[in-house]
């Protein structure tokens, strides 16, 4: 790995750490292959081992030996706190068939890099190495010899381009490029050197690339199965339209779509992956089923073949209530995504013994918990030019009692905040997280007055320009519902008459999307400079796309590069364009905390988004299981449960 780029990336991180005031969380050790391991133990692994389940299968000639399986240079970890044991079956909750079910997927997500549970070190992973060259503009990535997909076949730079050429530069099936594929505004190029090596070419200094790899799969992963998925590609098979009629679906593209799906939507129950559990059945009430991937690269320091856990569950849930009635009854494992109520504290801790589970309190680097947006492309134009008006997004921050939310949904134990980046972040200021946070109903309603929006006569409502009552329907799911009834009540008290609608999730989206939205409520996660550098802004980057959508239309104008939606206004523009070079940016430089101060200001003093408070994250693990961590952060700026490597936890009887 290039030592500038670690060095870099260490420091940043460090201080992120410390900033944060969390416990240092030892690195864990990780060998990127079994002669790394090898040679910086002085020990050898004699022979690997795998899961009875496979023995059995291997001795009826159904599979090949593990050690025809795990690579030539398998991964070699050295697990947190022992070696496991094989066996069992782990269940996370799920709100949704599409959504809602991190604590699932994200113990089965492995990206080409990966964060360790330190938050300070960045790993091999599926990439077994990696250098980025000192003007940050190439990157070259060696992939493990040998490595498979779960159905066998070889995993290899081909992969890798079959992803680049026919799905990532295909404009049916990918419309909208992801800006982290296009520093300096244009898609960086691929090159296969060979089998396990490729070059990545980019048109700008690229500093924040491992941080990207290390969030792959939310990235768009940079690889596909070829060999699986090529006969539903016009490209291979002529004959891919006729076929995804036969499927159900008008286009080739389409049924491609569905077949490549690894989300937590993923439907297609044979498509091959390289997680440590593989997609298997779906049940009628959607509950899917993942069993061990029998071709999985890592191995512990004592030649076990990885997941100790023979199968996973994801378990649809009705509602957050559900959830919490099955962690207690001991039918889950883990939880932590969606939140936990920090209200609910206490019921968790009464039923602690009885749940057996360890309930722990866990940092937070999200920007806000929840945030509140108006949509600033509403069909309405009254309702568009009151929401784009920044007197009345100032009004409503200032109507909103952050107090009495932390006191009655958080037991006191939250910071308000505004929605922005957390203070970690080395460009923050302290007036950034304090503006327009204030409970300050007087000058709420003076802001509202200046606009002209005057009350009626029984000082009820106040009236919009065309003399009907000033009237919006605050959306959110499930997880936002508490607090955005208490903001509906607080709006209200100043004369816009709010009402709450929770919703679907699913329905929640596509709401979103179609631009029906009056105001909404969702997290301020992925805000952090760590985010910020490698996501394309993280939230700070307009417009707040899916599931925020705080201006659908503006959005489209961007993801279209103009040809559809509305053109957003310059001060949009130039906090998009902000972003966009702030990725090239080498942390530290002036350079650098120039476009990150910039970026924060314009998104703090137009108040896009207003900010509620952060809390600490409420975790729960079960007593049975093993390799778990005790202490951390939580949060989606580095993928929640990816750190804390759920392939190695294990059943301990």
């Amino acid at each position: 790995m290039n030592s500038i780029r670690q060095k870099l990336i260490g420091i940043l991180l460090i201080g992120t750490v410390a900033l944060l005031g969390v416990t240092p969380v030892l690195a864990q050790k990780v060998y990127s292959t079994l002669a790394e391991y090898e040679k910086l133990t002085g020990k050898t692994i004699e022979k690997f081992n795998d899961a009875p389940t496979l023995r059995t299968k291997v001795a009826a000639g159904e599979l090949p030996s593990v050690e025809e399986r795990i690579s030539e240079e398998p991964l070699v970890v050295e697990p947190k706190d022992e070696i496991g044991q094989y066996g069992g079956t782990i269940r996370g909750g799920a709100f949704g068939p599409k959504s809602g079910g991190l604590d699932c997927e994200d113990l089965r997500v492995q990206n080409l890099l990966k964060i360790s549970p330190d938050l300070t070190t960045i790993n091999s992973n599926i990439v077994k190495d990696w250098n980025l060259s000192d003007d940050f503009k190439t990157l070259t990535i060696y992939l493990r010899k040998g490595m498979k997909w779960s159905d066998g076949a070889p995993f290899t730079a081909d992969d890798f381009l079959f992803w680049y050429g026919d799905i990532a530069l295909n404009d049916e099936l990918t419309p909208a490029k992801l800006t982290v594929w296009q520093p300096g505004g244009e898609m960086f190029k691929m090159e296969k050197i060979n089998d396990y090596t490729l070059r990545f070419e980019f048109a700008a200094p690229y500093p924040a690339i491992d941080i990207v790899l290390a969030k792959s799969h939310f990235n768009g992963r940079f690889f596909q199965p070829k060999h699986y998925l090529k006969k539903w590609h016009i490209k291979y098979n002529p004959k891919a339209t006729d076929l995804a009629k036969e499927e159900g679906y008008d286009y080739w593209w389409q049924c491609f779509q569905f077949h490549m799906d690894v989300s937590q939507g993923q439907r297609d129950v044979n498509l091959p992956d390289i997680t440590p559990w593989i997609l298997n059945t779906i049940d009628v009430s959607g509950n899917k089923y993942f069993k061990r991937n029998p071709y999985y690269w890592k191995v512990d320091t004592a030649g076990n073949q990885l997941p100790y856990i023979d199968k996973q569950v994801r378990v649809i849930c009705k509602n957050a209530e559900v959830r919490i009635l099955k962690l207690m009854a001991g039918e889950l494992h883990n939880a932590g995504e969606n939140p936990l109520p920090v209200k609910d504290y206490t019921l968790y801790k009464e039923n602690e013994e009885k749940g057996n589970y360890t309930l722990m309190l866990f940092k937070n680097t999200r920007g806000s918990d929840c945030s509140f947006s108006f949509n600033l492309t509403h069909k309405d134009p009254i309702l568009r030019k009151i929401f784009n008006d920044i007197r009345f997004r100032q009004a409503m921050s200032l109507a909103m009692n952050r107090q009495e939310i932390n006191d009655v949904l958080y037991f006191g134990k939250a910071t308000p905040r505004q929605a922005t980046t957390p203070p970690m972040t080395s460009f923050y200021e302290d007036w950034m997280g304090e503006y327009y946070a204030q409970y300050d109903p007087e000058k709420a309603n003076t802001l509202l007055d200046e606009m002209g929006l005057k009350w009626d006569t029984d000082k009820k409502v106040r009236l919009r320009p065309d003399g009907k009552p000033l009237s919006i329907l605050l959306e959110c799911t499930e997880e936002f519902a508490p607090m955005s009834e208490l903001v509906a009540e607080h709006w209200t008290e100043v004369g816009v008459k709010t009402t709450l609608k929770q919703e679907e999730r699913m329905f929640f989206y596509e709401r979103g999307l179609a631009n029906d939205r009056d105001t909404q409520a969702w997290t301020f996660d992925g805000a952090s400079e760590f985010s910020m550098r490698a996501d394309d802004g993280g939230r700070l980057r307009p417009c707040w796309g899916e599931p925020i959508d705080a201006a659908p239309l503006w959005q489209a104008w961007f993801d279209s590069n103009g040809e559809s939606g509305e053109e957003p206004p310059d001060v949009v523009k130039k906090t998009y364009k902000a972003c966009d070079e702030f990725k090239t940016a080498v942390p530290g430089t002036e350079r650098y905390m120039k476009l990150g101060k910039e970026i924060l200001t314009l998104d703090v003093k137009n108040l896009w988004l207003i900010g509620m408070s952060v809390a600490p994250r409420v975790i729960i693990i079960s007593n049975d299981l093993g390799n778990t961590p005790k202490e951390g952060s939580f949060a989606w700026d580095f993928l929640f449960w990816v750190p804390y490597a759920g392939d190695q936890w294990f059943f301990k009887k």
